[in-house]
């Protein structure tokens, strides 16, 4: 996020959420499917993302 010059709200519309949705993502806080897929989407790696929500579960 940061080398791209995105914000935690930028990304939060981007995904569709509340900004403290994708601040309690980044924490580790929760797990969602949305802001993972979003981060993907626009060129994160997944490996910094930590494991899929659908395969722990």
């Amino acid at each position: 996020m940061v080398r791209r010059g995105l914000r935690v709200t930028d990304v939060a519309q981007g995904a569709g959420v509340d900004k403290s949705y994708v601040s309690h993502f980044l924490a580790g806080r929760r797990r969602g499917r949305v802001v993972r897929e979003y981060l993907i989407r626009i060129g994160c790696p997944a490996t910094f993302l930590g494991e899929d929500v659908r395969k722990v579960a």
